[in-house]
């Protein structure tokens, strides 16, 4: 039975647009054009960008040598060390929760802030890395019925343990998506600074182009492969919640992209991630099976496929010096050709 729309949408401000105080301003106006069209807003924001890797760097510089822990998601729940990491992280998306209500306070919107775990995010008992297990929405039921817009500090929540967590990094996207399954909104907007998804890093690869629409899994597998995209646990909640997402940049007018919750391959959309690791690259081709050879033609020094729900990837290392030029080699082989099938 198709989802009956209910006006709620989820909008997601990444730290990658929200880079200074100034930049709340566009996307307060945003806001105030979605609640003009009649929508019924819920904004889940990131910490200003770069702020998360100061307090890490702060906490790492307070602990003896080997604090590499605070960067592994799942610590334990009894470790007060990281229950402290845990306090000191969320405030990045705390302070930016309520900067973004003060703003559109400002221009007339009625809106609170909520703490993740305000919010009614439940997560399990550990730090560092929680795992979300369930979503209580009566808290933001009630402010969209008091006519409120509920800023929510997203990457974080509360343990089974009563204790503050976070989800780990890209875990506002997780926050986003898993309150918006909760809520049944419309959709999920994601906002990034580059806009909607492209074939592939354009960092890399300055012939990627903007894909209208893709595929979830197809999505959720090139992020597993290592494209810093969208969250692959949260493609995965939105897939299984049958949740669009849309990914965007503030601009109305710019490039965006509809992740699809079905499992479609009609239009051979071909993806490329690129996972930089110390002294290797891993590059992998994510498309519909049919579509996708089964061996990157690449002087390898690993290589490997699998298939997934219809979809392929295959993967070959390369040293890492060589990782530009080997992603522009397999996008010209392959990503481009398949113009003509889209």
């Amino acid at each position: 039975m198709a989802r009956q729309p209910t006006g709620v949408i989820v909008d997601k401000f990444g730290g990658s647009v929200l880079r200074r105080p100034d930049d709340i301003a566009a996307a307060v106006a945003v806001v105030e054009r979605q609640r003009a069209s009649g929508l019924r807003p819920v904004i889940v924001v990131s910490a200003f960008e770069g702020v998360t890797d100061t307090i890490l760097g702060a906490a790492e510089v307070l602990l003896p040598a080997g604090a590499g822990w605070l960067r592994e998601p799942g610590s334990d729940p009894s470790s007060g060390m990281a229950r402290e990491a845990d306090r000191a992280l969320a405030t990045g998306e705390a302070l930016s929760a309520a900067l973004f209500a003060l703003g559109l306070r400002a221009r007339g919107i009625p809106a609170r802030s909520f703490s993740g775990a305000e919010a009614g995010i439940r997560t399990a008992a550990a730090h560092l890395g929680a795992e979300v297990r369930r979503v209580l929405s009566r808290p933001l039921r009630a402010a969209l019925g008091d006519d409120l817009v509920p800023v929510v500090a997203g990457f974080q929540g509360i343990g089974t343990h009563g204790e503050l967590t976070t989800l780990g990094r890209g875990g506002t996207d997780l926050s986003a998506v898993a309150l918006a399954v909760a809520l049944r909104a419309d959709r999920c907007e994601l906002f990034k600074d580059v806009g909607g998804v492209m074939e592939a890093d354009p960092h890399l690869v300055p012939a990627a182009r903007f894909l209208p629409a893709v595929d979830a899994i197809q999505l959720e597998l090139l992020a597993e492969m290592g494209a810093e995209v969208v969250h692959p646990v949260a493609v995965r909640r939105a897939r299984r919640g049958r949740l669009d997402l849309v990914v965007r940049a503030l601009d109305d007018g710019a490039p965006r992209t509809i992740v699809r919750p079905s499992t479609s391959d009609a239009e051979g959309f071909l993806m490329l991630a690129v996972d930089l690791k110390e002294r290797m690259a891993r590059i992998s081709l994510v498309g519909p099976a049919r579509l996708t050879p089964e061996v990157l033609p690449l002087p390898a020094h690993g290589e490997g496929s699998f298939d997934e729900g219809g979809m392929r990837v295959v993967w070959a290392e390369v040293p890492l010096a060589s990782a530009a030029s080997a992603a522009q080699a397999v996008h010209a082989a392959y990503c481009l050709p398949s113009a003509g099938a889209r």
